[in-house]
């Protein structure tokens, strides 16, 4: 894919919606994982006691700070990874919103077909994401020399719209995997 200009225009109140409702799917997503693991912590601090008969006090005490360090490491991780994913994932979708505007790209197209199934591609030059599926007659569309574009949030690398030689495809929150 061959870039032949570029230029940011607004976001309009329904690419703002848009993004808004794909940045609150993924923060409920992060929000319930994180959830779901610091609650698993929580019953492994609160059940991790050695209990036995035979066992001696110093032997529990012992087990009991080894579970406490356990529980405690992996809260931390678990913490730091969790931030990480979200300033990748979810905190770019509030940087366009923030800056409201969107990347118009116009370019050459370059179509890729898999040798044995019937799924179509169109190669994005993007490191993130270098194929983007496309249906068909978006395919079929593509011939040399024509020109498209594609309208991406330039934070996110969300992408709100592709046009080939008149040919639109619209994504939304339930395509949110066609991010670049």
């Amino acid at each position: 894919m061959r870039i032949v200009n570029r230029e940011q225009i607004l976001l309009n109140d329904a690419d703002r919606k848009l993004l808004a409702a794909v940045r609150l799917k993924r923060t409920i997503f992060l929000v319930l994982a994180y959830l779901s693991l610091v609650a698993i912590l929580a019953f492994v601090f609160m059940t991790g006691q050695l209990r036995s008969a035979e066992t001696s006090v110093e032997k529990m005490l012992r087990y009991r700070r080894a579970t406490n360090y356990f529980t405690g490491f992996s809260l931390l991780l678990f913490t730091i990874i969790f931030v990480i994913y979200y300033f990748k994932t979810v905190y770019p979708f509030t940087r366009d919103l923030k800056k409201g505007l969107k990347t118009v790209s116009w370019f050459y197209p370059a179509a890729y077909k898999t040798p044995y199934f019937d799924s179509f591609f169109l190669k994005t030059g993007s490191p993130k994401k270098p194929m983007l599926p496309i249906p068909k007659n978006l395919f079929d569309a593509i011939e040399p020399g024509v020109l498209a574009y594609i309208l991406i949030a330039p934070a996110s690398r969300f992408v709100f719209l592709l046009d080939i030689d008149g040919q639109q495809l619209e994504f939304n929150e339930r395509n949110v995997v066609l991010d670049l």
